[in-house]
């Protein structure tokens, strides 16, 4: 499904409510489903933005993935997030288009 996400956390650390008011959100097709991940060394639940064409990747990967809330326009997903080898706590707040 696609939806404007808003990264909640910059390397783990949470970014305060009125500076998420001005982020540009990231309008993507979320896909979740459960793969072996290469970093954590197991299966892990995995949330992404599908991008149908080669590039670079938009937002990393959230590993260990799972909704922790949602309602009838959007959700949030609670993760961990790989950035230069480090492993940190990351949040995607997902509203619809």
């Amino acid at each position: 499904m696609r939806f404007l996400i808003v990264r909640r956390r910059a390397l783990g650390v949470a970014i305060p409510t009125e500076q998420l008011r001005k982020i540009e959100p990231v309008l993507g097709d979320i896909h979740i489903n459960e793969s072996h991940c290469a970093a954590l060394g197991r299966l892990s639940t995995q949330a992404w933005v599908f991008s149908s064409t080669p590039g670079a990747v938009v937002i990393p990967r959230l590993l260990d993935a799972h909704v922790n809330g949602m309602a009838q326009r959007g959700m949030n997903i609670n993760g961990v997030e790989e950035v230069d080898g480090a492993l940190f706590a990351q949040s995607w707040w997902c509203r619809e288009e």
